[in-house]
């Protein structure tokens, strides 16, 4: 008697498919295997985390110990803030210990690792593994189709990946977006997504600095740095969405770029302009004033306060010699009204190339409170592919991970 063939991997219908091997989308595998679904990993990078790897300037900003609405953007904002504050910073922190990465705490309430980034992507593709997770990768994943009653195909969905074909019941798509694209990041499933029924909107880029007009009024200072409070002016009304408030700002060749910059991005609409306040703890008007001041000139006041190239820049004609006491009042007042509310209207942002995230994808209204589709049941989604897109410390890695847990906790056993 002929000895029975065992099934090829390729064969194999796993309990689930996750599209995407970044922190959303292996968080996910891991919380389903952990359960004792049987899931399968696709990704087209060679390893795990290729995305991830940047993150932090390498060393990976993980999580805060801020967590809600406020620093999230996107028709998801408000669900990623109470899903992050839910699943919060103490559930990253065990996750670093669980890994062996050490970390430290930094302004704002940032949570950063002492090791590069790559480290906790190969860590936690490991802890993946030790699950029972099964890794595909460096192949793109296509030829997508999903079976349905009556339509004569398996049930669940399939797809190709270097020359394999998969099947799983369920399928979650933890493909993140086109920001980055250095890294292979395109968000083209997004595409698939729409095509089967779910609600989505184009991606746009955010975390990204301004691109600012040849010969704007403060061009050529580039490498200037300094704390600021920027606002948008929308409509004509100030706009100043940032709950953080003072970030770093940073001239560059081609406009601003700094923390409070990408923050700002994340908000921005073509039309908008930007207020700047560069002496954000200051009142220039009081210290013009000051009989203290009466006899330093206004060059030496503003030099002590702002960097000297910027402080001749903002300073109106005719007075950057003069002592403060025999500058009139009307001088004055322009003085703290370009130091204060300054005002400019960028090109644009720099787009995708140079953003950090974006925002955009697959609508929250078409998802259910656990992510999965509401038009494909099996489907599920989490990470930057969902239309959340966190500031700048720690809240898109918090995101993908928190994210990436609830549709792993979610999916269903056979």
């Amino acid at each position: 008697m002929q000895e029975r063939r065992a099934p090829m991997e390729s064969e194999r219908i796993f309990d689930a498919a996750v599209i995407g091997a970044g922190p959303a989308g292996m968080m996910c595998a891991l919380a389903a295997a952990r359960r004792g679904l049987s899931v399968a990993v696709a990704d087209a990078h060679s390893a795990p985390g290729a995305k991830l790897s940047l993150a932090g300037g390498g060393m990976g900003n993980f999580t805060n110990r801020i967590l809600d609405e406020r620093f999230y953007v996107g028709s998801a904002a408000a669900f990623a803030g109470g899903l992050c504050r839910d699943f919060g910073c103490e559930r990253v922190l065990e996750l670093l210990a669980q890994l062996g990465l050490p970390f430290e705490e930094r302004d704002l309430g940032r949570i950063f690792g002492l090791r590069p980034a790559h480290v906790f992507a190969s860590r936690l593709a490991a802890l993946c593994r030790d699950a029972g997770v099964r890794f595909f990768l460096g192949g793109t994943a296509a030829g997508f189709r999903r079976g349905t009653p009556g339509d004569g195909a398996p049930e669940g969905f399939s797809f190709r990946i270097g020359g394999r074909s998969l099947r799983a019941r369920q399928l979650v798509l933890a493909t993140g977006s086109p920001a980055c694209p250095q890294c292979g990041a395109s968000g083209r499933l997004l595409r698939l997504a729409s095509a089967w029924g779910c609600e989505t909107v184009p991606f746009r880029p955010v975390l990204t600095p301004f691109a600012m007009p040849s010969g704007w009024a403060l061009d050529g200072l580039s490498g200037i740095s300094l704390n600021v409070r920027l606002a948008l002016v929308r409509a004509g009304r100030p706009y100043s969405p940032d709950p953080v408030g003072i970030r770093p700002l940073l001239f560059t060749h081609r406009g601003l770029s700094g923390p409070a910059a990408l923050a700002a991005s994340c908000w921005w609409q073509g039309g908008d302009a930007l207020s700047i306040d560069f002496l954000p703890e200051l009142d220039l008007q009081e210290l013009l004033d000051a009989p203290d001041s009466g006899r330093l000139l206004v060059k030496n006041l503003l030099m002590r306060r702002l960097p000297a190239r910027l402080a001749e820049r903002l300073c109106p004609a005719g007075i950057w010699e003069r002592k403060c006491a025999e500058t009139g009042r009307k001088a004055r007042q322009a003085l703290a009204d370009a130091v204060h509310r300054f005002t400019a209207c960028p090109e644009g942002v720099e787009g995708f190339s140079s953003a950090e995230a974006a925002a955009g994808g697959v609508l929250l209204s078409s998802l259910t409170p656990h992510l999965e589709s509401r038009s494909v049941p099996g489907l599920f989604f989490c990470g930057e592919v969902v239309d959340a897109a966190g500031l700048i410390g720690g809240y898109n890695i918090h995101w993908a991970l928190a994210s990436g847990h609830l549709a792993g906790r979610s999916l269903r056993r056979r």
